[in-house]
């Protein structure tokens, strides 16, 4: 009961885009990366498991510098479970990474505010110029 009334709070404070979002499925979370590895290369080797829709090393807006930790989202859940139960503990670029699934709502809340964005300013109520 608590745990209901605490996700709505964040619902109601913005900090969720829904008290009864569940995190993707398809989407997994990759940490301890060397801060050499690139985008590109986790999806060379993550490409392996099946069709990557998005793969994003996370970095710093400031300097560019990787945070060091990236977000793969596959095409298909079962090509996600797959990676996951390979790729935990696995050495790339001389670092062993640790692999599990995404617990992030993020995208799906960035997601959800670009359509509703979209929505306003089609119907003319908001227009951007310069």
């Amino acid at each position: 009961k608590e745990l209901k009334a605490n996700t709505q709070m964040l619902e109601i404070i913005g900090d969720i885009p829904d008290a009864e979002v569940k995190p993707p499925e398809n989407v997994l979370f990759v940490c301890k990366l060397n801060p050499v590895t690139s985008s590109e290369d986790l999806e060379i080797i993550f490409s392996r498991f099946g069709s990557i829709e998005s793969c994003e090393v996370i970095r710093d807006w400031k300097t560019g510098d990787s945070l060091c930790y990236a977000f793969i989202e596959f095409t298909e859940v079962e090509d996600c479970e797959a990676a996951y139960f390979k790729m935990d503990n696995v050495l790339i670029d001389e670092r062993r990474i640790h692999v599990d699934f995404s617990q992030s709502v993020s995208k799906l809340y960035w997601r959800r505010n670009t359509k509703e964005q979209m929505r306003y300013s089609e119907g003319g109520a908001m227009s951007r110029g310069g």
